[in-house]
């Protein structure tokens, strides 16, 4: 072989492996490496999770409309008042994602106020057909071959008018055709509070498409205001007996359990066991699990409470035993709702989930996935599920809507909608195995074979059982296919015994597999798509596979070219190789220049510090900030008053300008704030008697009148978007006035305790009970309402409104027009133009000092602040655990721990981290981070050079005395805190003491000259005539 040859194959060698290097570097992690069981995919399945009601019901079913072999999923929306909402069919489209239904409008329900929905094939025509549960008719529709959706309910009979909750279909009669629960609350607040709850209703299905309203077969426990009911066979007879869940909070009759003892008795016989059997728990049940956790073949109950949950196991003699405290589920704080048993990891035995609204206190509550340890004790996974959900969660069910053989979750929340949670075990492949099947029913036996069993053995000789059931959860169905988690077994035997008592068995199925099985059939191996996931071991071995490949055909291209490639005159033609050879190295030359892109640019612009910088601007998008409109002046007068008034706080002790004060740069010059209760201003202000700390920092309110701004509090718990709007802490129920996420944080300090409000039985400054403070946590509204009360019983404020609103009705002003006039003044008196970097972005180059500049280009290079500074604010309004270290009272937490972000997604990822926060006029905004704990800007920079080792050396002497005790010094704490550490800054940067000199001087060129002396904005007095100044 010739030297040029040798040549050529040495570079295309160097080449490919340094392709295939690349191609093998560690990248973002991936789902296999996720610790945890699920991820929210909401957004990128393409779910449209908001829903415009907040009724306490939402409705999550699954079902196959089409027939075409992937679940599908309807969403309901209950709507608000003068604000109808539709409901939503999904279509998955079989990729992990789903499209909105072409049929979707034909079942949208567009004015009604839907809760709860099911699916099932009534009229066994082998397609899913759709009962929708309202507060007013029920609606039916038939399915037409996927085709369409005819509303049927007229002629069927089952428009049920009362308050509904949820509805279950099952054959209890056995004639072939289901019949239909439906569970009714109350009336109640429409019809004040009655003495029953709603009647309950008990179709059954005369199988030529109506139905007969039997209800009266069960007697008065269908009026205990009914949440959820199960057809279930708990007696093992091969019937399908009643199982019914009731809240005692209107009507305390309590749970319900009826036997199903066949025909007779007027229609049919139904014997009610409550009592005997140990169900009739008077409890405020919303929720319900059936299923076998303890795999001893017959079916055991959890349901939910406002209060302490309950596990009744069956004890295979007609009796239940509570045995939630040891099995340890009793949840005794949780306000629980819908709750489901399903085998999350495929380890063959049944685990639990729930959906929790609130804590009894009124915490964030963080839904449980309970994992079963198999010794019939449960484990609850808290935010390590990956599900946890810190929203006021109601509904739930489950399906594997991606068929990867691991089943997948929806949630309904109160007030964030619906949340679908993906289980990634399948890809991480840590899960166990597993078996799918679907049954179809046929000759006699209903459609969808609910009330089926299914008996699978492993290879270890174990046996699980499932009942097809679609009575569970609460407001919806999980799938209808039956999944059943292997754990490392073999699959040994299948048994199916059909609601009719005949029985199939099988012994030559495989796992991780999923079958359909036709009454009296064979089964057969699922011929829907499946979805497919590379192993983990493929993204590593690719790259050089694909590089070894791309070797071998080069070489032996090579070797024809070289055994062709002959001139005329005989000697051989290298043009080819020499080709290929100029190719690869014009493509290295092209590489280069691409990865020294930013450098080169940087020369050709000049090497001043100016065209460096502009450089480094124009990559980061950085431009003259969009400072917003001029506010209406009399809607700024009127912002002003109520900043300055400390009527506006419970006990008439505190402002907006308490700890938001001109003299403290709008500030309070405090690591945290001393809200109601305490004395004085800015630093030298006094906690009041028996008052916790405020959570976190009083932020500044510079230049927040921006369109710019997204995002508001620390945690993010107020944020504009521009697919969901405003997103706040009560959900859709923001009144429609409010735009701007300034204008809507400004309705919560007042509903805030510790802030504002003041607690249950104090008394305000002028010695009279304090009745904003008597009012529930969960009544915003109320409290809103009683605040303008109070301001409209001043004449002043009416004569403000009246100016700033003219063509609003004195009786339709609501507190949104006061916190509309708020966020005007906040606008008006903290936006500056005026800082030197201000400045230097309008066209001034000398505006900045070159010590400045320098500090800039660091800033935007080398130092990576822009990284989570970014954007024209210097904030990208996400969300960072920059290891602060922990000080203060916590919150929400008995750890007495502020875990920021993660109380509001419950994502594990999101523990400890804070909004970024914005660094215009940053040296006139002491103390720093999100508690405060850096009193210096000089060692809030150091800390993020090196935050491990600077939360390992903190000092607690530099924090006022009355701090100091708060800090959490604890090595765990530190620990726990770096677990979730921003990956950039892991690893200890290095700064020279010049070049944070640099730094300093640049941030220093943020500050405003106007904004250094604010004590002119302070008024002399308001129109309350409380004191302004304490």
């Amino acid at each position: 072989m010739g030297s040029n040859w040798k040549r050529f194959i040495i570079i295309v060698i160097v080449v490919l492996a340094s392709v295939a290097l690349w191609g093998a570097r560690p990248g973002p992690a991936q789902a296999q490496n996720a610790p945890f069981p699920y991820k929210e995919v909401t957004d990128a399945a393409g779910i449209q999770g908001p829903r415009v009601g907040n009724e306490k019901i939402t409705g999550q079913a699954w079902g196959d409309y089409d027939r075409d072999g992937w679940i599908d999923l309807y969403l309901t929306d209950f709507g608000a008042d003068k604000k109808p909402a539709a409901n939503r069919l999904y279509r998955n489209n079989g990729d992990g994602s789903f499209s909105l239904s072409p049929l979707s409008s034909q079942v949208a329900l567009p004015t009604a106020q839907s809760g709860g929905a099911v699916w099932a094939d009534y009229d066994n025509d082998g397609f899913l057909d759709l009962y929708v549960v309202n507060w007013g008719a029920n609606v039916l529709y038939r399915n037409d071959a996927g085709q369409g959706f005819t509303d049927v309910t007229a002629a069927a009979g089952v428009g049920d008018t009362a308050n509904g909750k949820s509805a279950s279909w099952g054959d209890y009669d056995n004639d072939g055709s289901l019949d239909l629960y439906v569970a009714n609350w109350s009336c109640t607040p429409r019809c004040g509070r009655p003495v029953e709850g709603d009647m309950d209703v008990l179709y059954h299905n005369n199988g030529d498409g109506t139905f007969t309203d039997v209800h009266s077969l069960l007697g008065r426990q269908t009026a205990g205001a009914g949440f959820i009911a199960s057809f279930i066979d708990f007696d093992n007879d091969n019937d399908l007996d009643i199982y019914l869940v009731n809240d005692e909070f209107v009507h305390a009759v309590g749970n319900a359990l009826w036997r199903n003892d066949g025909a007779g008795c007027g229609g049919w016989c139904f014997t009610d066991v409550s009592a005997e059997a140990g169900v009739d728990q008077k409890v405020m049940g919303m929720g319900l699990a059936v299923g076998d956790y303890d795999n001893d073949l017959d079916l055991d109950f959890y349901f939910s409470n406002v209060g302490p949950s309950t596990l009744l196991q069956n004890q295979g003699d007609g009796t239940y035993t509570d045995v939630a405290e040891a099995a340890g589920v009793r949840m005794p704080e949780a306000i629980g709702w819908g709750t489901i048993f399903l085998d999350y990891d495929n380890d063959g035995r049944l685990d639990l989930y729930m959906s929790q609204m609130v804590e009894t206190d009124g915490g964030v509550g963080l839904n449980p996935l309970f994992h079963n340890n198999g010794d019939g004790t449960f484990t609850n996974l808290l935010e390590a599920s990956g599900a946890s959900d810190p929203g006021k969660s109601i509904g739930v069910s489950a399906a594997d809507y991606d068929a990867d053989g691991y089943l997948d979750i929806i949630i309904g929340d109160y007030d964030e909608g619906y949340k679908l949670f993906r289980n990634t075990l399948g890809d991480a492949e840590t899960g166990g195995g597993w078996f799918a099947l679907r049954l179809d029913g046929a000759a006699g036996v209903n459609r969808d074979a609910i009330g089926a069993k299914v008996f699978v053995t492993d290879s270890d000789g174990h046996t699980q059982m499932q009942q097809l059931n679609n009575g569970t959860g609460l407001g919806g169905n999980s799938g209808l296919e039956l999944h059943f988690g292997l754990g490392a077994a073999r699959l040994a035997a299948v048994r199916v015994v059909w609601p009719d008592g005949a029985a199939q068995s099988f012994d030559d199925l495989r796992a991780n597999t999923r079958y359909t099985l036709t009454y009296g059939g064979e089964p057969a191996v699922f011929s829907g798509r499946a979805a497919f996931h590379w192993p983990a071991w493929v993204a590593t071995v690719l790259p050089w596979a694909v590089g070894a490949l791309g070797l071998a055909a080069l070489v032996v291209v090579a070797a024809v070219l070289r055994r062709r490639g002959r001139r005329p005159h005989g000697r051989r033609g290298l043009r080819p190789a020499l080709a290929a050879m100029g190719l690869i190295v014009l493509a290295g030359a092209a590489a280069l220049l691409w990865t020294t892109r930013d450098t080169l640019a940087a020369r050709l612009g000049g090497g001043s510090s100016d065209g460096r910088l502009t450089l480094l601007l124009n990559k980061s998008g950085v431009t003259q900030l969009d400072f917003g409109p001029t506010p209406d002046p009399a809607l700024v007068a009127l912002g002003e008053a109520l900043f300055f008034d400390k009527l506006l706080s419970g006990n008439r002790d505190i402002s907006c300008a308490t700890c938001h004060h001109p003299d403290f740069a709008s500030a309070d010059g405090l690591p945290l704030s001393f809200g109601t209760g305490g004395h004085g201003l800015g630093p030298v202000r006094a906690i009041g008697v028996d008052r916790e700390l405020v959570p976190r920092n009083a932020t500044e309110l510079f230049d927040r009148g921006s369109p710019e701004w997204t995002t508001m509090f620390w945690d993010g718990r107020v944020n504009l978007s521009a697919v969901y709007g405003l997103s706040t802490p009560v959900g859709n129920g923001l009144p429609p006035l409010l735009e701007t996420a300034l204008e809507a944080q400004a309705m919560f300090p007042v509903t805030s305790r510790d802030e504002m409000r003041g607690q249950f039985g104090d008394y305000d400054a002028g010695r009279q009970l304090n009745e904003i403070a008597a009012v529930s946590d969960m009544r915003p509204k109320l409290i809103w309402a009683r605040l303008m009360k109070r301001l409209l019983a001043v004449p002043e404020y009416v004569e403000l409104f009246r100016a700033a609103y003219p063509d609003v009705p004195i009786e339709q002003l609501g507190f949104e027009h006061a916190a509309k006039a708020i966020a005007a003044y906040e606008a008006s008196a903290f936006t500056f133009t005026d800082s030197p970097w201000d400045r230097y972005l309008a066209g001034d180059r000398a505006a900045l000092s070159d010590q400045a500049k320098r500090g800039a280009i660091l800033f935007y290079g080398e130092a990576g602040c822009a990284a989570c500074h970014s954007g024209n604010l210097l904030t990208d309004q996400q969300f960072h655990n920059v290891g602060v270290p922990q000080l203060g009272p916590g919150k929400l937490s008995d750890e007495r721990l502020d875990l920021g972000r993660f109380l509001e997604t419950g994502r594990a990822e999101d523990r400890y981290a804070f909004r970024t926060p914005p660094l215009r006029n940053v040296t006139l905004t002491a103390p720093y981070m999100h508690n405060g704990a850096y009193a210096d800007l000089r060692a809030a920079v150091r800390h993020h050079l090196n935050p491990p080792g600077s939360l390992q050396v903190y000092d607690a002497a530099t924090l006022p005395v009355s701090f100091q005790e708060t800090v959490r010094t604890e090595p765990e704490v530190a620990a726990d805190i770096l677990k979730t550490l921003d990956v950039r800054l892991a690893t200890p940067a290095a700064l020279t003491d010049a070049q944070l000199a640099d730094l300093m001087t640049f941030l220093a060129a943020l500050t405003s000259p106007t904004a250094v002396d604010l004590s002119g904005l302070v008024p002399a007095s308001v129109p309350s005539g409380l004191p302004v100044q304490d």
